[in-house]
């Protein structure tokens, strides 16, 4: 969670190097150009600024909630991206817009990318808080992968194309592939 306007540069310095390196140039070039991971990038940063807005009760804060929110919904809208505010630590990467959805109530941990038509989400019964994914750091998750139900995943874990995962593997360190998902 961001609460302090210094967690948000370091969480947002952090990021852009990362969209850098994929080919984001600024955002001048993204909207002259319409790159796609510009717009990603700007999605990132409307989804942090929410994120800060939300969980800080400062004027400015209380103030601006609404138009990050905004920003946030319509270039989500217009990505086909939902990622509510406080899912993902630090170091998140999407490299392909387009299908992905993720419950309010999972957790994600640092440096985890995705590559475009995820769900990470529960299993259809919304009785309890504890009935979506839980993701340690470091986690790849392919295209069209999608994580259901009261998972917990271990740190390091790469999820190929297409897999289901419904069932914890909290040790870390594997690939799961295959419907459902195992450890390959």
């Amino acid at each position: 969670m961001i609460n302090t306007k210094y967690q948000l540069k370091e969480i947002l310095d952090f990021e852009e190097k990362i969209y850098r390196s994929l080919g984001y140039k600024g955002l001048i070039h993204s909207l002259i150009s319409s790159c796609e991971v510009g717009y990603i990038y700007r999605y990132i940063r409307a989804l942090r600024y929410d994120e800060y807005c939300t969980n800080n009760k400062s004027l400015y804060c209380k103030l601006m909630h609404f138009y990050w929110r905004r920003k946030h919904n319509i270039l989500g809208t217009k990505l086909g991206i939902a990622i509510p505010i406080n899912t993902f630590d630090k170091g998140l990467r999407i490299y392909h817009s387009q299908g992905i959805i993720v419950h309010k109530n999972a957790r994600i941990g640092k440096n985890c990318c995705l590559h475009g038509l995820n769900c990470i989400g529960n299993n259809g019964r919304e009785l309890t808080t504890n009935n979506t994914p839980v993701i340690g750091d470091s986690c790849d998750i392919g295209v069209g992968a999608s994580i259901i139900g009261p998972v917990k995943l271990g740190d390091d874990i790469k999820i190929a194309a297409g897999a289901v995962v419904c069932k914890s593997y909290k040790e870390g360190h594997c690939v799961l592939k295959g419907i459902p998902a195992k450890v390959s």
